[in-house]
């Protein structure tokens, strides 16, 4: 079987590597000069630089194919203790209580000892418990089912920044059963979200950061170990693709004047890239991917030397309530993960989704990152090194109506059962999430040959 892939990214990758393993002869099209999409590394003045995301989901089976697949189980490091994030409130870092998952008090005692919260609000968060169950079946924000649970301040200090930050969207926006339709589930098996959270804490669920992952040498050695195992893949890069159409039985792909041809496409490109690509293939397709939202990003990663610090950093990083600061979060890039820095150095990471704030070059994003973090922190002078690393219209958002968006696509296009559309706009945006869509196209396709994958 022929199959032609068009995108470099993770999911791309996955979908040749996983193909090619099986037999299957397989083109790789890349329209940029590189492969690993948003997954990128840069060593700057010995600082290691992430530019897209920094660390992996470990328990995901993404994750775990990932790990057994390359060989990398040894590479992969645990954040470093002691763990602990903060947040901004009242223009100062306030630890986040012990014990909150998604937002969510899972152990009452160190949320009622948080100064993050008043005592009434407080006691409005308590009253979850006799808060009734609700009859909500379809659809709905992630951030109204939650404000009816535990009330405003909860979801605007806690939940918000820390769902919103990971997803790249306000709660208000994000689709509920797209990406945590296990609350919902909780309060209808527990009657309460405190009570299921507390009833986790006892059986010993770990906090989220232990279940954080990252490579040693960063994460585009993920990257590296794929690209090292194409051989026999005709990769194309710098190839943009125009159009994709059928010939027969098969798929013909234009690019640039000659055509690759197909018995099978894998398209793992953004939402918008894939649209256009099937505007003449699958008109109706087209239409539905072009309904899917996105939104821009942008990291801007600061070194300082240790002595430029006020205090020794001790935790991970805080998260910003929205609209408080330009930045939506900060990772302490150095004190997480080791190796970042070099030594008598640290290095931070600020995350900016602000459009606003986005439209500026990135002369004003490093003084904009760098004076809110150098008053909140207490950092003296200016950084050693300073990296912006933009992401225009990249982060897609799983907005309520999310999963009717992917079944129309997918019913748009079922009668092209050998054509899969796999990436971030779809199933998890996650880099798990990509890796476990590429594997489970190329096991599909195989399949249908017949071969065992």
């Amino acid at each position: 079987m022929n199959v032609v892939v068009v995108g470099g990214g993770i999911a791309g990758l996955v979908a040749a590597h996983a193909l090619r393993s099986h037999g299957a002869s397989v083109t790789l099209v890349e329209g940029s000069d590189r492969l690993g999409g948003k997954i990128a590394t840069e060593r700057i003045d010995g600082f290691l630089v992430e530019r897209g995301p920094d660390a992996i989901l470990a328990a995901h089976p993404g994750a775990k194919w990932l790990a057994a697949e390359l060989a990398m189980a040894d590479e992969l490091i645990a954040p470093e203790p002691p763990g602990g994030v903060f947040v901004y409130h009242d223009e100062r870092l306030v630890p986040m209580p012990e014990g909150v998952g998604f937002g969510v008090p899972t152990r009452f005692l160190p949320f009622l000892a948080s100064s993050l919260f008043s005592p009434r609000e407080k006691l409005r968060a308590a009253l979850e418990v006799f808060v009734p169950r609700g009859t909500v079946d379809g659809d709905e924000s992630i951030g109204a089912f939650l404000r009816r649970r535990l009330g405003d301040a909860v979801v605007d200090r806690l939940a918000g920044p820390l769902i919103g930050g990971v997803y790249g969207a306000s709660v208000d926006e994000l689709s509920l059963m797209a990406l945590v339709p296990r609350l919902r589930d909780a309060v209808r098996a527990n009657g309460s979200l405190v009570l299921a959270g507390a009833r986790a804490h006892l059986r010993g669920a770990r906090p989220a950061d232990a279940a954080l992952l990252a490579p040693a040498r960063g994460m585009e050695s993920i990257v590296d170990a794929l690209v090292a195992r194409l051989a026999g893949v005709d990769v194309c890069l710098g190839v943009p693709v125009t159009r994709v159409t059928r010939d027969g039985a098969r798929y013909s792909v234009a690019l640039d004047g000659i055509h690759a041809i197909g018995d099978a496409l894998v398209i793992a490109t953004p939402a918008p890239v894939a649209a256009a690509l099937l505007e003449d293939l699958a008109p109706a397709a087209s239409a539905a991917l072009r309904a899917f939202p996105y939104r821009g990003t942008a990291s801007v990663s600061l070194g300082y030397a240790a002595d430029q610090l006020g205090a020794p950093l001790q935790g991970h990083g805080f998260i910003v309530p929205e609209g408080a600061l330009a930045m939506a979060a900060c990772t302490w890039s150095s004190a997480k993960w080791r190796g970042r820095a070099p030594a008598g150095a640290f290095m931070l990471r600020a995350t900016i989704r602000d459009g606003r704030v986005l439209a500026r070059d990135d002369r004003s994003l490093i003084a904009t990152a760098h004076e809110q973090l150098a008053r909140v922190m207490r950092i003296s002078g200016a950084p050693a090194m300073a990296h912006v690393a933009r992401w225009p219209a990249a982060m897609p958002r799983y907005t309520i109506g999310h999963l009717d968006r992917v079944r129309a696509v997918d019913a748009a296009i079922s009668h092209h059962p050998r054509l899969a559309l796999v990436g971030a706009a779809y199933r998890g945006s996650g880099v798990p999430d990509c890796v476990a869509q590429g594997s489970a196209a190329a096991t599909r396709l195989m399949e249908m040959e017949g071969v065992a994958a």
